[in-house]
């Protein structure tokens, strides 16, 4: 699926700082979101430090599992949205998959290192159908014009 849409300069400087903010909102969450979100959450992951098998979640309740499930489908529709809006060579859904999962896995290797989270494939999983979701979205909302 490509799309393509008409420049406009005012426009693109507000989706260059909208990006630059979320991709520092999506940090901070990543890293410090679940001990400040919620400090049960955080009790729940707490002596996990991996999770490699998809639909690996019989440990954890119902609240917990839906947080992280919502949550993480959350974080990353804004992603599918900005990058076609940010980047001009970024308009096609195999480009922003291919981004999303790279993003998505830097943070969850970045957590496992630091200790400050858990590596987590279902995350990745949500975070993609997340970003995929925010594309599509995009491009129901956006009118594109004909290519010539």
């Amino acid at each position: 699926m490509k799309v393509v849409y008409v420049k406009n300069k005012s426009f693109e400087k507000i989706f260059n700082v909208a990006f630059a903010i979320y991709i520092f909102i999506l940090f901070v969450a990543s890293f410090w979101g679940i001990s400040v979100f919620s400090p049960r959450i955080q009790a729940d992951f707490s002596g996990v430090s991996h999770n490699i098998i998809p639909q690996n979640f019989h440990q954890f309740n119902l609240d917990t599992w839906l947080f992280n499930t919502v949550g993480n489908i959350l974080i990353f529709l804004p992603l599918g949205i900005l990058l076609p809006l940010t980047f001009d060579k970024i308009f096609r859904l195999p480009q922003v998959i291919f981004i999303s999962i790279i993003l998505s896995l830097t943070i969850e290797v970045a957590q496992y290192l630091t200790k400050l989270g858990v590596f987590d494939i279902d995350k990745t999983i949500l975070n993609l159908l997340g970003c995929v979701l925010g594309f599509f979205a995009l491009n129901l909302f956006r009118n594109p014009t004909p290519q010539k």
